[in-house]
This record gives C-alpha cells, structure tokens and sequence, in this order.
C-alpha cells in the first residue's frame, strides 16, 4: 500500500478495518491515548480482535517473530500494540527493527500493528518501509492557539454544542498550549453549559478565567506600541508557561510580516479600509484595526532589520549553545532599538 499519512485531527474511526495498520508518532499523549484507543475499540468490537501489547524496550526477536506470527488458536483476528516503539532505534535493536520492517513485507490480512513512538527517522530503510505498510498519524501538540480551533470545533460537534466566533477566539487565546489541558476546560464549560446548546464569550471568561500569558494579543499589542518592558515581561512569562522558544519566534515572524504586507499595501496606496476588509483575514476581526494601528509606529526598513534579526535568531536557537531566552531578548532588543 502507498504511505498515507494525516493529523490526530484528521483521523476518523471509520477507517480502521482488520488488517490496516497504524504508525503513530508525536508527543502529544492526549491525542495518541485518542488515536490508540479508537483503534483498540474498532478492532475489539467489530472484529473481535485479541489486542496484544508489547514494549519495544523489552521485546526479543524470538518473541517479536511469534507474534507477528498472525496464526492463532484462540482467534482469527489479533491487534498488535507496540508501544515505546522509538526503543528500536538503539544498535541492540536492530534485528528486532528489521523484523517488524520485513512484516510489511507481506502483512497478514487477519493481523493489523499499532505502532507508538514519539519520534523516529522516516528516512531510513525500516522506517520508511514501516511506514509504507501503514496509516502514518502525527499526534503533536498544538504550536499556537489558533492551531486548538479545529480540535476545539470537532469536540464541539460531537457534544451537540457550538461557539459564537468571540467565544471560539477567546478560548484558543487563552487556553495553555496542551490538548489534554484544552479537553479539561471544555468539559468545564460543557458542565457549566448543559442547558445551553450555544457556549458564549461571557461564558468562557468565566470557566477559563485569566489568559495563559496574558493573551497573545497583549504581546502583539507590547511589540505594536514598540514597548520593551512589557515585551520583556512577556516574552519571559510565555518561556515559564513552557512556550517553546521557536513557538516564540513563530509569532514574532508571524508579527513582522503582517506588519510588513500592511507597509507595502499602504505604500501602493490601498487605504485602511481596504485593508481591514480584504487582506488581513488571517486575523480575529478584533484585531485587524489594531494591526493597522501597529503599522504606524514602523517604516520597511524597520521590518527588514526585524526579518533580518529573526532569522539569524532562528539559526541560533536551532544550532547554537546558547539560551534560547536570551536570544530572544537581545533579538526583540535589537527591533525595538532601530527607530
């Protein structure tokens, strides 16, 4: 079969049968226990599959081979869960890996794998040949809020409930970064909510309560106004909520190339207006005024330096030994500072 690969998000029950086999990678631990468990539940209740779990780290190439045997005396139909599967990376793994690469081979139609690793190297031969011979599912974390929405809108659909846009905008502004987090604050508004098919903003301020850094938006608004205390402040409260340094950088890019497009669209003289109505649509419409607004305290030249600042602290962060919250600092320094 052709490798077929798709998000936790796009993941849908139906489409496990007996026989498909599944490589699950990421670190998201919410979304993987979703992911396995629906598998789990499809097999054992539509085919009556004996579910076998294994541990990479522990597991003999004896004792692997057996049971991708997929003949049985007790059952027609078996599911082999092999966790902690990154553990066959390592030199004292390698024919165990091979093994379960070889299976692929000519994988039986009574027998489907379910494969968990956190990270593995697609590119060498045995990964890519696992990978060809499964539904390849990537169960990261979320890197920014908005990135929350379609999970948040799925859960919302199979609760019968809906959000209002602000309340949806709300929501993913201040959740923590975490889908396990974002599930338990949804269950929370759905409790406060069960006469009410429809959540609102009100709603949501109430069960969520203050923002995980202060909202996103109050960072923009720190590097808009060009204020360096408060970019500072939050800068270091977005590293202590466990913000990844390149999450950071992801919105300090996002953050100077929309003020850039602003610059060059008003300097091929389309108006505001123009603007706020037809291409800053990757923005909550809250915001977009705001941008606007943000864009008069910069010229070109100050984006280009900030551009030019960003990626040569992207390299850094990526390939040097030091702290990625200093980086950060000094970087945001140096763009605030060109004037």
């Amino acid at each position: 079969m052709s490798a077929i690969s798709i998000t936790a998000q796009e993941f849908d029950p139906s489409i496990v049968e007996l026989g498909k086999s599944f490589l699950i990678i990421g670190t998201d631990a919410y979304l993987i226990d979703q992911v396995c468990d629906a598998v789990r539940i499809v097999l054992k209740d539509k085919f009556g599959a004996d579910i076998i779990i294994l541990y990479a780290d522990e597991i003999k190439i004896a004792e692997l081979n057996d049971h991708l045997d997929s003949f049985s005396i007790f059952s027609t139909a078996k599911l082999l869960f092999i966790k902690n599967a990154d553990n066959l990376n390592v030199n004292t793994k390698k024919k165990e890996l091979q093994a379960l690469a070889d299976y692929f081979s000519a994988p039986s139609e009574n027998q489907s794998m379910l494969i968990v690793a956190e990270k593995v190297d697609l590119r060498t031969s045995a990964w890519k040949k696992i990978k060809e011979g499964c539904i390849h599912i990537l169960c990261d974390p979320p890197k920014y809020g908005t990135a929350i929405r379609p999970w948040l809108e799925k859960q919302l659909r199979a609760h019968g409930k809906s959000m209002d846009s602000r309340a949806i905008e709300t929501f993913c502004s201040r959740i923590e970064l975490d889908y396990a987090n974002a599930n338990n604050e949804l269950t929370k508004l759905i409790l406060l909510n069960l006469d009410s098919k429809l959540i609102k903003e009100a709603d949501v301020l109430i069960s969520i309560g203050s923002s995980r850094v202060g909202t996103l938006i109050d960072f923009y608004r720190a590097m808009g106004t060009r204020n360096p205390k408060n970019c500072l402040e939050l800068l270091e409260r977005m590293l202590n909520s466990e913000w990844e340094a390149l999450q950071v950088s992801y919105h300090l890019n996002k953050f100077y190339n929309i003020i850039w497009r602003i610059l060059l669209l008003k300097q091929n003289h389309i108006t505001p207006a123009e603007i706020l109505k037809t291409h800053l649509a990757e923005l909550y419409p809250r915001q977009r005024q705001e941008f606007i607004n943000f864009s008069n305290n910069y010229n070109l030249a100050d984006i280009e330096n900030a551009l030019s600042l960003l990626l040569d602290t992207d390299s850094k962060i990526k390939l040097s030994a030091a702290q990625p919250a200093v980086l950060l600092e000094m970087c945001l320094l140096g763009i605030l500072a060109a004037k």
